[in-house]
């Protein structure tokens, strides 16, 4: 009986070992017992030596009695058994739930209230329209569309494919946002193109020039093409490479930067669990791995390059910001009471767009944005809102990519989606979708800066709204004639009027209210007319922000501003009124509705 049981060990073994060298090597678990993907690799290896076990020893009839050649099988069981609640106690012990405290220690939160009226406020430290020239007006779905246009032009384009990343870098001074291109989908197509590998990456300029985006991408071939990506096979395989150079390491996700030369590098965070066996994991250091050569290096976080804009990724970030003002009072109150617990607008992105209902409202929704502060350092950008309530923004939390640093700027103001569909309703006819608001300070005022796209995904116009009253919002088709607008109506001055003589001027110091010129006085026009009539048809238009309703009444072609009288929404077709007018052409415009 002991023979036949080795035999069948053996066999199990081996059948096993091979079975798993397979699983091994597709999914890449890092050998590390803090490692939630080794606890995995052995729970599937138990599971399939005590099922071989099991099959194999049936057909051993020198074990003896049935009674007797089941009990190795029924061992096996009861080991791989022990091994799962050993796995699930691990697990739970390393969830939020049992270390809540510890989660929220993570992050450093540097807290700064802001109040706009005093000169020395921290607001501008947030703003960024530090000078037009860093105003990253780019978003990301703009550069998809640009990249992959490009990417198009290329030979044997069908081989490749661009990525969706799109991070925000400085390179050589200027602002890019930054794309690999790697190989499209399928082994097959990986085949054809692995021996010519990856030609490049795409570049997608963010600042805009004369008060206008650029709108185009660079497409940046190399010399020696890119070899190691995530979208290669074998040993080309990004992380297969990693993974074949440190056995034991547990890496975040990777990401492309280049250094000053152009030369490509993909930056990949080292995870380090704090709470439990493998939960509450946080980046210390990070391997650059150069992607034509494969050489890789680490780093600690103060060691990095100078030229690394991005050390972290987004991701991380926000598990870090969400466990930070989630956790703050325990596992338990983040999940019912939610005293104090504050929400970011990212995750407010993927919660609202979860639901059916909220699916095609937040589509253009991404919750956040690449900026950059007014030391010129690349930053995420994220709205904070109350757990219940998102609404309203309660400030916002800004995170420097490469040093990890978040800080809490304290200013009540408006909800970003808020920001977007108020600016949205201006040009409402043209159906133009507004990008993620960027905050900034103009004339003391805090204000969102969005771009206005087209279908077809390009920027069209770009507008600004303030934080604090949707009805002052302006659109206008260069950066400079939408701040001349906005200022013109922080004044008071007409929504008609604009800044005579050099409306494509931007001003030195957008911070400070512009010295605008005083309109030449027109006379208001009098009333010429009264009249009264049955309304046969009424339209409406936005013009300049403002609601202006149009009568056919008795063949002739009436005007009212929404400001003569509010209450105009109330009437219909067969409606009568009286009105007094003047006539301006074609059109007689109602002053007054009686």
């Amino acid at each position: 009986m002991l023979k036949a049981l080795l035999k069948a060990l053996l066999i199990s073994a081996g059948i096993t070992a091979i079975i798993m060298a397979l699983i091994n090597y597709l999914m890449l678990p890092a050998w590390n017992f803090h490692s939630a993907d080794f606890w995995w690799f052995w729970f599937i290896a138990l599971f399939a030596f005590s099922g071989i076990f099991s099959i194999v020893s049936y057909f051993e009839y020198e074990f003896g009695d049935d009674e007797m050649g089941a009990l190795p099988a029924v061992i096996s069981w009861g080991v791989w058994g022990v091994f799962v609640v050993v796995f699930i106690i691990c697990g739970i012990a390393s969830s939020p739930m049992c270390n809540a405290r510890k989660l929220h220690n993570i992050a450093q939160v540097t807290v700064k209230e802001i109040d706009i009226s005093d000169e020395s406020s921290d607001f501008e430290d947030v703003t960024v329209i530090a000078n037009q020239e860093k105003l990253p007006l780019v978003d990301l779905d703009t550069a998809i569309t640009l990249g992959d246009k490009k990417v198009a032009s290329l030979p044997h384009a069908s081989w490749y494919d661009v990525d969706d990343e799109y991070n925000l870098i400085n390179y050589q001074g200027e602002y890019y946002r930054l794309s690999t291109i790697d190989y499209a989908y399928g082994f097959f197509k990986w085949n054809k193109a692995k021996y010519d590998g990856v030609p490049g990456y795409v570049l997608v300029p963010v600042t805009p020039e004369n008060g206008i985006v650029t709108q185009d991408a660079i497409l940046v071939t190399l010399e020696n093409p890119i070899i190691y990506t995530p979208g290669a096979y074998f040993d080309m395989d990004l992380s297969r490479h990693l993974r074949n150079q440190y056995p034991s390491y547990i890496f975040d996700r990777s990401f492309m930067e280049i250094d000053e030369e152009g030369v490509p590098y993909w930056v990949t965070g080292v995870m380090t669990p704090t709470a439990g066996l493998f939960g509450g994991k946080v980046v210390n250091s990070f391997i650059l791995t150069n992607a034509q050569t494969g050489a890789s290096e680490e780093y600690s976080i103060n060691d990095a390059p100078e030229w690394i804009d991005h050390i972290y990724s987004l991701g991380y970030l926000m598990d870090v910001a969400y466990w930070y003002y989630g956790y703050g009072n325990g596992f338990w109150n983040d999940t019912f009471g939610q005293a104090n617990v504050l929400r970011t607008s990212y995750y407010h992105r993927d919660k609202d767009r979860s639901d059916n209902e909220g699916a095609e409202k937040f589509a253009n929704f991404y919750g956040y944005s690449s900026i950059i502060d007014k030391d010129g350092q690349v930053c995420f950008y994220t709205g904070l809102t109350a757990a219940n309530k998102s609404e309203s923004n309660l400030g916002w939390l800004v995170v420097d990519t490469s040093t990890g640093k978040m800080t809490q700027y304290n200013l009540v103001g408006a909800e970003e989606h808020s920001a977007q569909l108020a600016v949205e309703q201006l040009v409402q006819e043209k159906g133009y979708q507004a990008t993620f608001p960027l905050p900034v300070n103009i004339a003391g005022e805090p204000s969102y800066l969005m771009c206005l796209k087209g279908k077809a995904g390009l920027v069209q116009s770009y507008a600004i709204c303030s934080m604090s009253n949707y009805s002052i919002a302006v659109e206008a088709d260069t950066l400079p004639k939408a701040i001349n607008k906005y200022q013109a109506k922080l004044l008071g001055l007409d929504d008609g009027w604009e800044y005579g003589g050099s409306v494509d001027a931007p001003f030195s110091d957008p911070y400070a209210l512009a010295e605008l010129p005083t309109p030449s006085a027109t006379p208001t026009p009098t009333p010429s007319a009264s009249g009264s009539g049955v309304i046969d048809a009424i339209y409406t238009a936005e013009i300049d922000g403002t609601t202006q309703f149009y009568y056919m009444i008795a063949g002739k072609l009436y005007r009212a501003s929404i400001k003569v009288d509010e209450s105009q929404v109330l009437l219909e077709k067969g409606d009568s009124i009286s009105f007094d007018y003047y006539t301006d052409g074609d059109i007689r415009v109602i002053v007054a509705i009686k």
